[in-house]
């Protein structure tokens, strides 16, 4: 963070474009790959199958799901009190830009990108979601769209 407050808690108003906040890690295990292709019905091979991940130029074995990826993401970075954001009303530019192994660890950067008044009661608000692995390498980014308070 680069103040005490999690952008999350500021209002509309009191918002900088580039107020950030830098969440710890989270590993991925093969248990919450295996979960999540369970809950979710996902069981393209690269999740599932080591030999047939391995085949496959791009990955070097079972790796986490791109959307494990992004709902593991909102967990390490988003503030559960209600108010100032209000709602989330969309992703755009999603890229998973390096695969996830079992056993490496992501963190988020999430950075105030842009504001744009909308009524008395509110603003949009463009986020920049940085998700890195544990060394530092990007594997996916995004913009997240909020609705905040003024």
């Amino acid at each position: 963070m680069n103040d005490a407050v999690h952008p999350f808690r500021k209002t509309f108003g009191e918002l900088e474009i580039g107020d950030y906040f830098q969440s710890g890690e989270r590993e991925i295990s093969l248990a919450d790959i295996a979960h999540f292709a369970d809950f979710t019905g996902d069981t393209f091979y690269a999740h599932m199958d080591e030999a047939a991940a391995k085949a496959n130029p791009f990955f070097p074995g079972r790796v986490a799901h791109g959307y494990l990826l992004i709902s593991f993401a909102a967990g390490l970075f988003v503030d559960p009190e209600p108010g100032p954001v209000l709602a989330n009303y969309g992703l755009e530019k999603l890229r998973f830009t390096k695969p996830v192994s079992p056993g490496d660890s992501i963190s988020v950067r999430l950075t105030a990108a842009e504001k744009t008044p909308k009524t008395d009661e509110y603003g949009a608000v463009r986020w920049d979601v940085a998700i890195s692995n544990q060394h530092g390498e990007n594997v996916a980014s995004y913009q997240l769209l909020t609705l905040n308070a003024v």
